[in-house]
């Protein structure tokens, strides 16, 4: 066995260097591998990982799937490999489906008990908790300017304080708030049951504007290029104006999409019940290609620039290249129920994602080779935050991991 140390820098002259050897394994190490990964870069993170200019560093998973484009792709410091050790556990009175997000070395999450988190990531301790009283399935998001937002089956839209965990404002719907909220500059954009898409002040709680779909929404808002896009179980796709929430076009699948939409190099990736994944053009909307399995797609795909990565409901785990939709591989992944509903991250070309058998699992972006899995005690709804000491994941057993 060998260690295999590889370090990535990018110094501030743009230049990149690659250093990688290997030396006997130390006596007592248990691993095949350790890999390193240091990002030391003012340039795009891509310039080491993908042939695109879209990444950028980001030590933050401020929002679902980390980014406005929701690429789930971590650009950020891993000061560890993670080998799948639970390093600490911390229990909430209820079923976590929310969606943990971290910042500046805090995490943040919703639980069933009615109460919004706020733990250490170092060693899991409650820095503050928010009652809100009703259950808490949204992911929140975080601003620059330190407030937290995030929804609840109260119908309400809250944001809270990062510091002391108090309510600034809330915001009624007339609908359960169990999407993904998304903030750019002071705009928070999220949707409802109810059907609309809210875009509101972050410092008042003020309504900017809104727009009605014909069905349930319960997937995040993606921005790009100046245009928001929204999916709803009315079976469309929606490209909205950011500024002002006009229609500029809408794609018409044949089923329900639950999923949020994935966006990079000018397309837009996301799947429907019609059992259809599809990418189309941001611009006009018209199909670049289109990928088709035997059962629906529920949960939300990401990407590493290269492929993207989408979970179906037959209980596979695709790659498919990011030009073209031809299928790089597929790993089986387990599930007492015929639904994958966990989403997953990427990071240092490793994938991880939670499925309803209650397991983490690790895979292998190049082949989807299963690396390991950490078993919990109950089904896994929440999707995977990635932070610079490991992940960290929701479980329904009330218990919320972080693993490293």
């Amino acid at each position: 066995m060998n260690i295999k140390l590889f370090l990535n820098v990018l110094v501030l002259s743009g230049f990149s260097m690659g250093i990688s050897w290997s030396q006997p394994n130390p006596k007592g190490l248990q691993n095949n591998t350790i890999d390193v990964y240091l990002h030391t870069t003012n340039k795009p993170i891509n310039q080491m990982v993908s042939n695109t200019n879209d990444f950028k560093p980001d030590c933050n998973w401020s929002m679902y799937l980390h980014d406005d484009c929701h690429t789930g792709h971590f650009t950020g410091l891993i000061t560890k490999p993670i080998l799948g050790k639970l390093f600490w556990s911390f229990p909430s009175e209820g079923p976590i489906d929310s969606s943990p997000i971290s910042f500046n070395g805090v995490l943040y999450f919703g639980s069933d008990d009615g109460r919004v988190y706020a733990l250490s990531e170092k060693n899991g301790n409650v820095l503050w908790s928010c009652e809100i009283g009703s259950p808490v399935k949204s992911t929140g998001a975080i601003n620059s300017r330190q407030i937290l937002i995030i929804g609840s089956e109260d119908k309400n839209i809250y944001a809270i304080n990062l510091k002391t965990g108090k309510i600034i404002w809330k915001f009624p719907t007339e609908g359960r708030v169990s999407g993904q909220a998304m903030i750019k500059d002071n705009v928070v954009f999220i949707g409802s049951w109810d059907g609309n898409i809210y875009a509101l002040d972050i410092n008042d709680g003020k309504l900017i504007w809104k727009f009605k779909g014909q069905g349930r929404i319960t997937s995040s808002p993606s921005l790009y290029s100046n245009t928001l896009f929204m999916t709803n179980h009315d079976g469309y796709l929606y490209a909205l104006d950011e500024k002002t929430g006009s229609l500029q076009w809408s794609f018409k699948t044949g089923g329900k999409i639950y999923s949020t939409p994935c966006i990079f190099d000018e397309t837009i990736f996301f799947g429907s019940w019609d059992k259809v994944f599809y990418a189309l053009n941001t611009n006009d909307g018209k199909i670049k290609w289109k990928f088709k399995a035997t059962e629906s797609f529920s949960i939300s795909p990401v990407t590493d620039g290269k492929s993207v990565f989408v979970g179906c409901d037959d209980l596979k785990l695709y790659s498919l290249d990011l030009k073209t939709g031809k299928l790089n591989w597929k790993t089986q992944i387990s599930s007492p129920v015929p639904l994958l509903s966990s989403s997953p991250a990427i990071v240092a070309r490793m994938l991880y994602m939670g499925s309803s058998d209650g397991n983490l699992y690790a895979l292998d972006v190049n082949n989807g080779g299963i690396k390991w899995k950490y078993k919990t005690q109950r089904p896994i709804i929440s999707s995977p935050a990635i932070c610079e000491h490991g992940i960290a994941i929701g479980s329904q057993d009330g218990n919320l991991y972080f693993v490293n």
